[in-house]
């Protein structure tokens, strides 16, 4: 029975407690479960923490549960889940529980189950057994939990596994990439999930000090996280007086540097590899032509360099004013430097040129480089069209920055009011809603640096970081924030950014987001819920919508892509998270049915409890939090994080909540489910 309460299909019919969760005391802790059959025989989930009553929660038509509690003291505890009636009553109790493992504060060692797994071709008992080695890292004051990073979960065969062998008993993690969208697509994930494991559990107060698995590993990796890697022969030769003091220290130092800092800059340094920068004036900008007439008179005042990154770059007559300014500023003596992705800005790719960049790249004092290039049909696979550089950057001399959700396009920088729309204009003409933030002060610099170290990395034309460059920068105002950038598969920053900013949320969070929602941030969304913290997401539609919420003329992708996304959000409007539908204000240009429109949302912002705001390239998703490089600015600032959430509820204020017995809802969600079903994944996104 315990077994079966382990197996993630059985789990789903029969029901069971869904991981073994590993975290420090006086932590939030998420409980959840799988009730499956159990979840018609009554209406209230009690989950249990060593028999005692942890919590209730109602059930609801998907059969998921969820409490939040604080953790008890340091042990192992075991929790299940009992199905009550309305009086309170037991009618099922679910089969099966899970470990909550509290750390004491003693340094924690990550046991691989690679180590006593079998495997295909492996030959398991001619190897040594790990138990002598992690009874000896207990008698050294280590505490263990045992980790499995694979593409399936495989979670019920570990714990087989350790009872089998009679392994000291522990938390089992689970890192599977089907279950974070990372299926079948042949990348090598395990130093990323492994990183990111060890990084979120020290962020909830887990001092892990050692890995312990197949082979030792001195590299740059495990220097990097401050991590021992070592085999059991290593453990057991290293198993002298005080072998393990640097361990134990490193425990304690960790848990002395918690207590000096705050919980969201704990989670933020741990977590994102990113530093608070003091002294700054920041400016969020959501209106399309207020950004564009910030952007250009940035432009024009420049006198040394303009560094500009882009995603896209298409035409229109916003890049066709933006190349028109470089030129002139170029031609002014100011030298400009101009990156942007190959594959979305149709330059580098099999040959093909954008006629914008090449008017650029005639000017003496402007180079263009295209990032990622796809030189033939034999370089285009999985990596090169999914890990492409999603940045959007502008400094100017090096004192003012812009970072940004905003693409080189007119849906990215005409404002509502600037566009005439009728009932039969296409989509593509019709403006988006997006976002930037305008900086000065020190952190600057951050955002410059990160230009040129892409610049250089990418075989851009080397040049001296003078004066002109990076200059000396003095505060600018009162205001700290930190830049947030992510690489890849060589971390999950972005995602651990919004996941830090999640985790310390009290009372309300704001989110702006019109992707489909990644699998570990949708269950942050729940805990959020699960602790009362209200949610509103404010999103948009992939195709334009009239006032009725009849499409406008587009690609069918689009509008597959709007059934798709609006399906991943339906579970969570079921929640009860707030979702709206953003709508302009009224514009005298707008003749279209009911004289409004509902169009697409592409800006990427987060803001919670009106004292920390992100804002940048980085959507919520699958793309952004995995393969995508990305950059967001953290303002953690009161005053600055207060007026953006004024702005964003005026506009919910103007906007369509969403109703799930509406007839608006109700009227697509057969194609939303069709869709749901066919589309390929959030991958495909």
């Amino acid at each position: 029975m315990e077994r079966w309460g382990r197996n993630p299909s059985l789990r789903r019919f029969l029901g069971g407690v869904q991981r073994d969760v590993l975290t420090s005391p006086g932590e939030r802790v998420e409980l959840s479960a799988s009730l499956g059959v159990s979840a018609k025989l009554g209406t209230i989930a009690r989950f249990y923490v060593d028999d005692a009553v942890a919590g209730e929660a109602p059930i609801g038509s998907s059969g998921e549960v969820r409490i939040v509690i604080r953790a008890p003291g340091p042990g192992l505890h075991r929790v299940g889940v009992k199905v009550c009636d309305d009086k309170g009553k037991v009618v099922s109790d679910l089969i099966g529980h899970r470990l909550l493992q509290v750390a004491s504060g003693r340094p924690v060692v990550l046991v691989h189950a690679a180590l006593f797994v079998p495997r295909p071709g492996i030959d398991l008992t001619a190897r040594t057994s790990p138990i002598e080695a992690l009874r000896t890292l207990i008698d050294e004051g280590f505490e263990l939990v045992y980790f499995d990073i694979h593409a399936k979960n495989r979670d019920a065969l570990i714990h087989d596994e350790i009872l089998a062998q009679r392994l000291p008993p522990g938390a089992i993690l689970v890192y599977s990439a089907e279950e974070e969208e990372l299926r079948s697509l042949g990348v090598d994930f395990v130093d990323m999930f492994a990183s990111t494991a060890i990084r979120r559990l020290r962020a909830k107060g887990v001092p892990v000090t050692t890995i312990l698995t197949e082979r030792d590993e001195d590299s740059a990796e495990s220097r990097a996280e401050r991590v021992s890697v070592m085999t059991p022969a290593t453990v057991l030769r290293r198993a002298t007086r005080d072998a393990f003091a640097a361990e134990v220290e490193q425990a304690a130092q960790l848990l002395r540097d918690r207590a000096r800092s705050t919980p969201l800059d704990w989670r933020f340094d741990q977590t994102t590899e990113s530093r608070l920068v003091q002294g700054n004036s920041f400016h969020a900008e959501l209106d399309n032509e207020k950004a564009r007439k910030r952007l250009f008179e940035a432009l024009e005042q420049a006198t040394s360099t303009i560094h500009i990154q882009f995603y896209m770059v298409r035409p229109g007559d916003f890049t066709e004013q933006l190349i028109v300014k470089l030129i002139q500023r170029a031609r002014a003596g100011v030298r400009v430097r101009f990156m942007v992705d190959a594959l979305y800005s149709d330059e580098e790719v099999l040959g093909r040129a954008n006629p914008l960049l090449l008017s650029l790249k005639q000017e003496a004092n402007v180079e263009a480089l295209a990032l990622l290039p796809i030189g033939s049909h034999r370089e285009m696979g999985v990596s090169s069209l999914k890990q492409r550089d999603h940045r959007k950057l502008v400094i100017v001399d090096g004192r003012r920055a812009f970072v940004s959700g905003r693409n080189a396009g007119d849906e990215y920088y005409m404002g509502f009011d600037e566009v005439p729309v009728h009932d039969n204009t296409p989509h593509e003409r019709i403006p988006w809603l997006d976002a930037h933030v305008e900086l000065t002060g020190p952190l600057v610099r951050e955002v410059q640096e990160t230009f040129l170290h892409t610049w250089h990395r990418q075989g851009g034309t080397p040049f001296p970081s003078d004066r002109d460059v990076l200059p000396e920068l003095e505060p600018s105002g009162s205001a700290a924030g930190r830049l947030v950038v992510h690489r890849g598969f060589a971390e999950t920053n972005g995602l651990a950014m919004y996941e830090a900013m999640f985790d310390v949320a009290e009372d309300h969070v704001y989110i702006v987001n019109d992707f489909p929602i990644v699998p570990a941030l949708e269950r942050a969304i729940y805990c959020l819920l699960a602790r009362d913290v209200r949610v509103k997401l404010l999103t948009g539609n992939a195709t334009a919508r009239r006032d009725d919420g009849t499409f406008f003329q587009a690609p069918l992708h689009r509008t597959l892509f709007e059934y798709m996304v609006k399906a991943k959000l339906e579970p969570l409007l079921q929640a009860g998270v707030e979702v709206y539908e953003f709508v302009p204000p009224p514009s005298p240009l707008v003749v279209a049915r009911g004289g409004r429109i509902r169009p697409y949302v592409h800006a990427k912002l987060v803001s919670v409890d009106g004292l920390v705001t992100s804002i940048g390239s980085a959507n919520l998703d699958a793309t952004a939090s995995f393969w995508e490089s990305e950059a967001n600015i953290v303002v953690q600032d009161a005053e600055f994080a207060s007026g953006v959430e004024a702005t964003l509820q005026r506009l919910i204020d103007g906007s369509v909540e969403l109703d799930p017995e509406s007839e608006y809802w109700k009227r697509e969600r057969a194609q939303r489910a069709v869709v749901a079903t066919l589309w390929p994944g959030t991958f495909y996104s």
